[in-house]
Formats: structure tokens, sequence, C-alpha cells
């Protein structure tokens, strides 16, 4: 596992979470995901090292967080200072190696507002396709913590529709390329090649439309799957 300043405070905070008992509510999620899956999944495939200076912590249902934690305080105990974003009341924490945000998945029309959310102290953003994530977690040890990230499958699938919608060229073009790369190790794992199968089969068929345009111009296997999936009525 890589160990450097970036990585010894994101570890700092999964403990401080932990320590909460918070750890067990919260998703990470992001290039981070990459790190995690490195090194509990060594030996099983390649993930590409991708630096970003964002920790984004999905939290998949709000409504059912069962303790109440300060994490603004938490977060200045560890030297990050909140940035404001007047316009929509977002607010994230700024560490000199790090930035944490904290995302809810968007549903229905959405909103450019934040959201509270009470019981973290904390106001998230909510963005769409965040609940393909949310409802495929698994767990994964990662600095000796139990750490939630989605499946690879799912986190794949995720970044290959969010490209779609990147204005920047430079980061739709990065967000291909780590699908891809995700993409090859489930291809090449048959337990998660049959996760990539289940998930699909739960799409929407919009979203399996996108999908197939973007395997059809960079990943012939997931291609071949929709394609075999469409026929199949599956």
């Amino acid at each position: 596992m890589e160990k450097d300043a970036q990585s010894d405070i994101l570890s700092e905070l999964l403990r401080r979470f932990s320590q909460e008992r918070i750890l067990d509510e919260v998703m990470l999620i992001g290039s981070w995901c990459l790190a995690v899956y490195r090194s509990a999944l060594a030996g099983t495939g390649h993930f590409p090292v991708v630096r970003t200076l964002d920790a984004d912590f999905l939290i998949p249902n709000p409504k059912s967080l069962k303790r109440e934690v300060d994490i603004p305080v938490l977060l200045k105990e560890l030297g990050f200072v909140p940035t404001h974003y007047r316009s929509s009341g977002w607010v994230v924490y700024d560490h000199s190696e790090l930035r944490v945000e904290f995302l809810i998945p968007e549903l229905g029309k959405g909103s450019d507002s934040a959201h509270e959310i009470k019981k973290l102290h904390v106001k998230a953003q909510g963005l769409r396709y965040l609940n393909l994530l949310a409802d495929y977690p698994r767990r994964l040890l990662y600095t000796g913590l139990s750490v939630c990230v989605p499946e690879p499958a799912a986190f794949a699938l995720q970044k290959l529709i969010i490209s779609e919608r990147r204005l920047n060229k430079v980061k739709r073009q990065r967000d291909i390329d780590t699908a891809v790369a995700v993409l090859d190790y489930v291809f090449s794992n048959p337990s998660e090649l049959n996760r990539l199968k289940v998930i699909l089969r739960g799409l929407p068929g919009g979203w399996l439309k996108t999908l197939s345009g973007l395997a059809g111009k960079n990943h012939e296997g997931l291609s071949v799957l929709l394609s075999a999936l469409r026929k199949s009525g599956a």
C-alpha cells in the first residue's frame, strides 16, 4: 500500500470516523476507491494510480443515520478548514493535502441547493447516478479498517456514465481510462463478472443505452456483454 502525506491524512480521517462509529454509515467513493482496491485486492488485478486532492464521502441514506457526530469539529482537529459556497450553501473541508466533500444521491428533479445532514452537522451536495454506487456497497480492508466502497463493477459503470457529462475533455478521458482499467479487472475475475451482470440487469434502459454507446468505443468486452443481455431480454 502506498504511503504519502495524502494517504496518511485519509487514513487518520478514516480512523477517526471509526472511533466515532460512523465509518459504517458513509461510503468512500471517487478515485480514492482505487487505493482501497489496490490494497485489498492485491494480486487479483491492476488498478491505476490516479492522484486526486478530493476525498469524496457518500452518505447513502441520511435518514437512516444512527449516531450524531459533529464532523466539522472532528475535521478541524485534523487541520481541515471549511470552504463555504454561498450560492448553494455547500461546504467542503480543505487541508494542505486533501479536500473532503460530502455527497448524497440526487433523486427526482434534484436541486442546486446543499442538503443539510443534521446528525453529522455537514451540508452535502446531491448528484445524479450516485445511487448506482450506494446500491452496491462492499467492505474492504484498508489501513487496518473495514471501509465501505462501491463494488468495482458499479464503480466502473458509474465512471463511464458520468464521463458523458464532463465538459472538461481531460477529466472525461481520465474517467473513461479509469473505468476501462477497472472493467479489465472485472472481466478477468469470474465472480466480479457475475456481479457486473447482476448490476447491468438492474439498470434503467436509458443508462444501458448510454453505456452501450460508450462501451462500443472503449471496451469490447462490455459492449459484447450488453449486446448479449439485450438479445436475451435480461
